[in-house]
């Protein structure tokens, strides 16, 4: 028995040894790397300082229109967004004899109250449709955030408009459509 003891000795040595030499050379080490924050921005079209899905543009009315008679008034558009967006505008139309005898022009200038005046003719003498709508800015308008501008509208009713067209009502929507630029 005695040379079993120095031998289970010797081998527990060895276990013992081993063991340790593989614990110092296991040494390790972890890093984590996190990203900044992800967040998205904002489309915010403002129309006469309204960000409303509907906003009343009640200086564009005229009662008791005569052939040859307009009427004009401005609207600001502003991007109210945290980024820039391009923007297209159409005219919607009640079903009207009278629709197709309006018609329209946008420009940028300004109204005093019967025409507009200066600036660039965005859209000039696009009759209305009757039930249908009438393309007013096709070609997207580019606003930067924070960016404004007042765009004027002027509506003529044609010095050709039949005798149909008397006693006639029309409601009329500009809808504006607002993209990512």
């Amino acid at each position: 028995m005695s040379g079993r003891k120095p031998r289970a000795l010797a081998s527990l040595g060895i276990v013992l040894g081993l063991g340790a030499i593989g614990t110092l050379a296991a040494w390790s080490d972890t890093a984590t790397a996190t990203s900044g924050v992800f967040s998205t921005g904002s489309i915010d079209l403002q129309l006469n300082g309204d960000s409303g899905s509907t906003v009343g543009f009640t200086t564009l009315t005229k009662t008791g229109m005569m052939p040859g008679n307009s009427v004009a008034a401005t609207l600001p558009v502003k991007n109210n967004g945290s980024g820039p967006f391009s923007y297209t505008m159409a005219a919607s139309s009640t079903s009207s004899a009278l629709a197709q005898y309006l018609k329209v022009t946008v420009s940028t200038g300004t109204s005093n109250g019967t025409a507009c005046s200066g600036g660039t003719v965005i859209a000039n003498n696009v009759a209305l449709v009757s039930g249908g709508s009438a393309n007013l800015i096709g070609t997207g308008r580019s606003l930067a955030n924070g960016v404004s501008e007042t765009l004027c509208f002027q509506v003529v009713l044609d010095s050709a408009a039949p005798t149909a067209a008397q006693n006639q009502t029309v409601n009329t929507s500009f809808n504006f459509n607002a993209t990512t630029a």
